[in-house]
């Protein structure tokens, strides 16, 4: 468990911490900050160009990527959450999404898409994890 600072109607700041480095701000036991972001080129092979909590990425194929966080998450249930940006010529790449159906407490796994909906390798992408 990370720390966490829980703000709590009746008892104030909770705080509690296991030394991972992780910060969780919560609200009722909810958390309310994102426990993991990356900025990266998914273009070739995937480069990180900088983040918090998600260690590498990996194309398992075109236009998908799994994230792979640095410390696990508490469950699988978190919602990723991508954008892209990429034109090139007359293709625009703009739409990206978490597909939260391959999420992991290890990995999340996020997708570009053209506007034809056929996969696209970006080279601006971003991601980000929020969750409890």
């Amino acid at each position: 468990m990370p720390v966490t600072i829980n703000a709590q109607a009746t008892n104030g700041l909770i705080t509690s911490a296991d030394g991972s480095g992780i910060v969780k701000l919560q609200s009722n036991g909810k958390t309310t900050n994102s426990l993991g972001w990356l900025n990266y080129n998914g273009g070739g092979t995937p480069a990180v160009r900088a983040s918090y909590n998600i260690s590498s990425v990996t194309k398992s194929s075109t236009g998908i990527y799994v994230l792979n966080f640095t410390n696990s998450m508490s469950d699988a249930n978190y919602a990723p959450i991508a954008t892209a940006e990429w034109t090139s010529g007359t293709t625009n790449v703009t739409l990206a999404s978490g597909r939260n159906n391959t999420n992991t407490v290890s990995t999340a796994t996020v997708q570009s898409s053209n506007m034809s909906s056929a996969g696209n390798d970006c080279p601006f992408l971003s991601a980000n994890v929020f969750g409890n």
